[in-house]
């Protein structure tokens, strides 16, 4: 369990996955995703043995508030262990969006990619439309660098995904 603030995360477990169905097959969650198939419980329990074989690649948390409700989920995967870098990426769940939850999140994405798994650079891909996961980002210290034009259909067009990142030198920690 990794503790930032009012919140914690920790890694996805056979309970929670109702909760990640729900905020996964939510029209307003996938929508902003590569990946817009709808999932049932049968393919996130094999989700979750599968996670379980890539823990080198790919890594899902998922993060509580101190009263242990259920908060959203952090995606890290695209590790490069030799240039320390990784994909990051969270979800809120939709009764708690507009409450600051996602900035926090990002904040302990950071601290924890950072601080303890030696992380030289984060990256991540938002869709051009997703302006609160872009203010969040932003928040959080990450910086536009480039776009894959056109790259994802929604909605009857295409789509810019928008690349940004955060370097080690450019975070600081504020409890430093």
């Amino acid at each position: 369990m990794f503790k930032y603030k009012n919140l914690y995360f920790r890694p996805v477990e056979e309970k929670d996955l109702e909760l990640i169905l729900k905020l996964r097959n939510d029209p307003t969650t996938w929508r902003n995703l590569t990946d817009i198939d709808l999932i049932d419980a049968e393919s996130q329990k094999s989700w979750l043995k599968m996670l379980s074989k890539q823990k080198k690649s790919k890594r899902y948390f998922t993060v509580y508030n101190l009263k242990n409700r259920f908060v959203g989920l952090i995606r890290m995967d695209e590790f490069d262990w030799a240039n320390r870098s990784v994909r990051v990426g969270c979800d809120v769940a939709k009764e708690l969006r507009g409450k600051g939850l996602g900035t926090q999140i990002m904040e302990m994405v950071v601290q924890y990619c950072f601080q303890y798994l030696n992380m030289h650079r984060l990256w991540l891909l938002v869709l051009e439309f997703n302006g609160a996961a872009r203010t969040v980002y932003k928040k959080a210290g990450f910086k536009e660098e480039g776009c894959y034009r056109k790259a994802i259909f929604r909605e009857g067009k295409y789509h810019d995904y928008i690349l940004m990142s955060l370097l080690r030198e450019e975070w600081h920690d504020s409890s430093l």
